[in-house]
């Protein structure tokens, strides 16, 4: 791997600085380099380089490690696909990070793989990305203190049950799904609350679903359901909206032109009443 004075260079030479202090605090205490190299604490430790050297500095902390793995397993002649999906996993935490967005402290690329592996498509886990993207985007817009790591996963987890089935009961398949995965209770509920915008136990009992309240309650909940109900809107293949500002803006009009996004009077309904609570707490979208 790169010593720190190469890695000194290889910023200086992005950079204009060689950000030597950070190189040798990853690499100098062989004690902590190990540690200190974890993509698992990208998060822990990009928010303190961040707060130390500012969003270039964060840049150069995870370019570091990036560069770490590319010589590791290319110069190593190891498994090329490890190293590339390594590249990319640690390239998008590096832009997701120096743009200020916590969504990469709430989705994890071994969630995305298990997303793959338990079968869902790959239009479906794109899908589930943007819904994630676009409920902790929601979220940091509220005033309100919220679980944003319940916020990402669970829009990202909100249709693993699609890897069964599509129907009415792809919720409570993902609710299953999840339980076996050992997931938190909290995104269990959130996959099993989400189809419909949230059914009354007579609504499940009607479409032959397990008799059960299915309503959303807390604010995480709402949050993906509204972003997964705004993503459908952004992502229509007809164009109906031109930005994800007029998603927002005209969310009761669309739905009422569009009675099929909505999925009945009822789930619309309440989707109108979710979309108030929210934009309610939120700054808006420009």
């Amino acid at each position: 791997m790169p010593s720190i004075e190469k890695h000194a260079d290889i910023s200086r030479s992005r950079t204009g600085k060689d950000y030597l202090e950070l190189h040798e605090w990853m690499d100098a205490d062989p004690g902590k380099k190990t540690e200190r190299h974890d993509v698992k604490r990208i998060c822990e430790y990009g928010q303190l380089m961040k707060a130390k050297y500012g969003d270039e500095g964060l840049e150069e902390y995870v370019q570091h490690i990036y560069d770490d793995i590319t010589a590791r397993y290319l110069q190593g002649k190891a498994d090329i696909m490890t190293a590339i999906q390594s590249q990319v996993a640690v390239s998008d935490l590096r832009t997701q990070l120096a743009g200020g967005e916590g969504i990469a402290c709430s989705i994890g690329v071994p969630d995305v793989d298990l997303l793959r592996r338990s079968g869902m498509s790959e239009e479906d886990i794109a899908h589930s990305i943007q819904v994630a993207q676009k409920a902790v985007e929601i979220a940091e817009r509220t005033g309100v203190s919220l679980d944003m790591v319940l916020v990402g996963r669970g829009g990202l987890f909100h249709d693993l049950g699609k890897a069964q089935g599509r129907g009415n009961d792809h919720g409570v398949l993902g609710a299953e799904i999840g339980r076996k995965l050992r997931l938190p209770s909290e995104i269990v509920a959130i996959m099993e609350k989400h189809v419909k915008a949230g059914m009354t136990e007579e609504e499940a009992v009607e479409l032959g679903l397990p008799p059960k309240d299915y309503s959303a309650k807390t604010l995480e909940e709402k949050i993906v359901i509204y972003a997964d109900k705004l993503v459908d809107i952004v992502s229509h293949p007809d164009g109906i909206v031109s930005s994800e500002a007029e998603a927002e803006g005209k969310f009761p009009e669309i739905l009422e032109r569009h009675p099929k996004l909505a999925k009945g009077d009822r789930p619309m309904r309440r989707l109108i009443r979710i979309h108030e609570e929210i934009q309610g707490l939120t700054k808006a979208l420009t």
